[in-house]
């Protein structure tokens, strides 16, 4: 009888184990994600037969990719040349500390109130102040920001943008927007309840005069245009974009995979 070492036998037990052990990204069910803002997506090709035994090798391309977590949301069967069994897994992925859409209670700086990005970006503002000066940190450029929409008679403020205007000596251009109490909603948002996500779908007649800065691409599955605009908003989200507009979708004939085509705005 063939006998088994210590070593050997340990060298089984390990390969025995699931592979998606290897790596440290963790998978996240489709509820789990639902409010989290990805990274950006990944994908990976290979031989899967669902879309689930590719979970190693997404792992592995999240790991080297910083992230903490991923899911897996689709899988797309190849259509040409003789790879019938290869296919493309697209997942998205998360940092550790992932920011998720909630609503936050208003603060105040001397006496106006500080706008988050969420409600700034839905209200249209009466005025935009840029000023320029020398701060340390972000409380000095809020204390000052706050100071001029005081003056300003206004209800709220917004920093819109922050940007070094002389790095020799550290002054900063700082644009903010102000609000009335009962500011007018902007007229190119998609009328929504959702007033509080960090970034909003254009309308169409938007689209039409509006030009973007960018457009990006992802995948899915998805059951009907408000999947479809959910999605774009996390990916609109995740690249630092203000406004967003879903430009196309198209359907792969091979498989129930659809690409994703969204225009970013500022």
């Amino acid at each position: 009888m063939k006998r088994f070492n210590k070593s050997s036998l340990t060298l089984a037990v390990l390969l025995s184990l699931p592979i998606a052990n290897l790596y440290a990204a963790e998978s996240l069910s489709a509820i789990e994600s639902n409010h989290l803002v990805p990274m950006k997506e990944i994908f990976v090709t290979g031989n899967y037969l669902q879309a689930e035994n590719a979970a190693n090798d997404i792992s592995r391309v999240a790991d080297e990719a910083g992230a903490k977590y991923y899911h897996i949301k689709a899988i797309e069967n190849a259509t040409a040349g003789d790879s019938a069994d290869r296919a493309i897994v697209y997942a998205d992925i998360y940092q550790s500390n992932a920011p998720i859409a909630v609503k936050k209670d208003e603060v105040t700086y001397n006496g106006v109130v500080g706008y988050e990005r969420c409600k700034a970006l839905y209200y249209l503002p009466f005025e935009i102040v840029k000023f320029k000066g020398n701060y340390n940190n972000t409380a000095e450029i809020t204390n000052s920001a706050s100071k001029l929409a005081k003056e300003r008679d206004a209800y709220a403020f917004y920093i819109y943008s922050i940007a070094p205007d002389n790095a020799k000596n550290q002054t900063q251009d700082i644009e903010v927007a102000l609000y009335k109490k009962e500011a007018p909603i902007r007229d190119y948002i998609v009328k929504t309840d959702l007033t509080d996500q960090d970034a909003y779908e254009i309308s169409s007649d938007a689209f039409k005069v509006m030009k973007p800065y960018e457009t990006i691409v992802f995948h899915g599955v998805f059951n009907n245009t408000t999947d479809i605009s959910a999605a774009a908003q996390k990916h609109a989200i995740a690249n630092n974009a203000h406004f967003y507009y879903v430009k196309e979708v198209s359907a792969n004939p091979a498989s129930t995979v659809q690409t994703v085509f969204v225009n970013l705005y500022k």
